[in-house]
């Protein structure tokens, strides 16, 4: 197995999550990682991991929301270190910072306003097409979400 070597320093997030500091960055969590299997610009070179490492501020890297919180990482990691609890402190770093990607502050704006993180305008015209029942906005949800969203910090931001 070839060892990485690559740049490690201290910051923000290995604070909040002290497993990343047992990382030796040996790839494993990468080779099961299914978007670094099945998209074409990654390698065990240039997996989230070892951009986590060599990014100077890791809550900017987009690739960061590429993670989707599968686990398999935690699963194979020798180490017992956490990279989806990492990518998650990022992601919510990122968001908090303006650093996200313009499409994750539209899903959290629709979300919030909809109760879905899809059109219903839209919906709706298909389904009228295909002669299906209208689906309604559910105010109660919406509220609820409003509500969750508020208590965990999670404001709406307008669309840069």
């Amino acid at each position: 197995m070839k060892v990485l070597r690559v740049k490690y320093e201290r910051n923000e997030i290995t604070k909040k999550n002290k497993a990343i500091e047992v990382c030796f960055k040996c790839s494993t969590c990468s080779k099961f990682c299914p978007v670094t299997l099945h998209v074409a610009k990654y390698n065990l070179e240039d997996s989230f991991i070892t951009q986590l490492f060599q990014a100077e501020k890791p809550e900017a890297l987009n690739d960061v929301w590429m993670c989707c919180a599968c686990e398999k990482c935690v699963i194979t990691c020798p180490q017992d270190a956490n990279p989806t609890q990492v990518f998650t402190n990022l992601k919510e770093k990122s968001y908090r910072e303006g650093l996200a990607p313009l499409i994750i502050y539209r899903l959290v704006k629709q979300l919030l306003q909809e109760g879905t993180v899809y059109s219903l305008k839209l919906t709706n015209m298909t389904r009228k097409r295909a002669g299906v029942k209208e689906v309604k906005k559910n105010e109660k949800a919406v509220k609820e979400l409003n509500v969750l969203a508020e208590k965990v910090g999670l404001e709406r931001k307008e669309d840069n």
